[in-house]
């Protein structure tokens, strides 16, 4: 799914593909050497210190999958000090109560600072948005690994003692990997998390042959009375673009006899006003000509479930709610550029 995927979401998947090759490698090489296949040692056994070098991997991927920016050579920055420390430890530069401190320090640091991350994106979008919820559990599922890894690499560095036969990295193993178990899974449940919203609903759209409205960016300059409203939702566009794309595939809300701005708002579970400012910056149709566009798409829903193999065009005009035959015929033919006896 990732290497499919990487060319779509590719701020996401390229930290999460070294993080699990990462981890992967460790419980591979692991089980080998439990099924005496393999008589070899993992490097970060003998020098646990390497593994400081992969810990700000955790942080760039964490702020690439709340969406903040891209990670760039500055923040390269931080492999810089894990160089630095590693070099000086195998130099001899830090003791050993040193080095457990310090090693101690700079995990505790950065558990911090992705815990900071998580937090300010829940505060910040989780009671409002579908995927947001969908993003999140997923990012607890991979932090609660990754403090798990953070804890037994400080266990390995203060109380382990290398050269002797120590269980507890078999058992960390084992414990660890049903973790990742559960993350991979809900990972292949939710393929919306790799592959990206947009990519996943293009195909839909695809498949629909619906013709898509939506513009993310503004489609006409915004007015003046509006600019302090667009303060409130400019960060939440993409968010509400895309929940109503996955409306237009709703086919229960879609069957409602009545649907209109305050059903939709409803539905939605955002302010009225909120949703007048994406139809009227974000949308190429009015209210009532995307309201048309939702009928299209449940006549399309019924006629690819089998609808017009028994019956008529003019019943299925009538389920899909329209006022006529002829307006019916009109909407289909400017969304999908075919008649409904002719559509496939």
């Amino acid at each position: 799914m990732i290497l499919q995927s990487v060319r779509f979401n590719k701020k996401i998947n390229i930290p999460f593909f070294i993080i699990i090759l990462f981890v992967g490698m460790q419980r591979f090489q692991s089980s080998l050497t439990n099924l005496n296949l393999l008589d070899l040692k993992s490097p970060f056994e003998s020098f646990p210190f390497y593994s400081l070098f992969f810990i700000p991997l955790f942080l760039f991927f964490f702020k690439e999958s709340i969406g903040n920016k891209s990670t760039s050579f500055k923040d390269l920055i931080h492999l810089v000090l894990p160089i630095i420390l590693i070099i000086f430890r195998k130099l001899g530069f830090l003791s050993e109560q040193i080095s457990r401190l310090v090693f101690f320090i700079f995990t505790l640091f950065y558990w911090i600072l992705i815990l900071s991350i998580i937090i300010k994106y829940y505060k910040r979008t989780l009671s409002k948005y579908s995927f947001s919820k969908i993003n999140f559990k997923w990012l607890i599922l991979v932090f609660s690994n990754v403090s798990l890894i953070m804890f037994f690499l400080n266990y390995t560095v203060i109380y382990w003692k290398l050269n002797q036969i120590d269980m507890s990295l078999d058992k960390f193993y084992r414990g660890s990997s049903i973790l990742w178990a559960i993350a991979l899974l809900y990972l292949i449940l939710n393929p919306v998390i790799v592959f990206g919203k947009d990519y996943l609903h293009n195909q839909l759209i695809l498949k629909s042959k619906l013709f898509s409205p939506w513009s993310y960016k503004t489609i006409k300059k915004t007015e003046t009375k509006d600019l302090i409203l667009l303060k409130k939702v400019n960060k939440s566009i993409p968010e509400l673009i895309y929940k109503l794309k996955l409306l237009e595939q709703d086919f229960n809300f879609l069957m409602q006899k009545k649907n209109n701005a305050k059903s939709l708002s409803k539905k939605l579970k955002i302010p009225n006003t909120h949703l007048k400012f994406v139809f009227k910056y974000h949308c190429k149709l009015s209210f009532h000509e995307y309201f048309n566009l939702l009928k299209v798409a449940l006549a399309i829903e019924l006629i690819g479930q089998g609808f017009l193999n028994d019956r008529t065009v003019d019943s299925l005009s009538n389920t899909c709610h329209f006022e006529s035959r002829n307006t019916f015929y009109k909407n289909f033919k400017k969304f999908t550029g075919s008649s409904p006896s002719k559509f496939s």
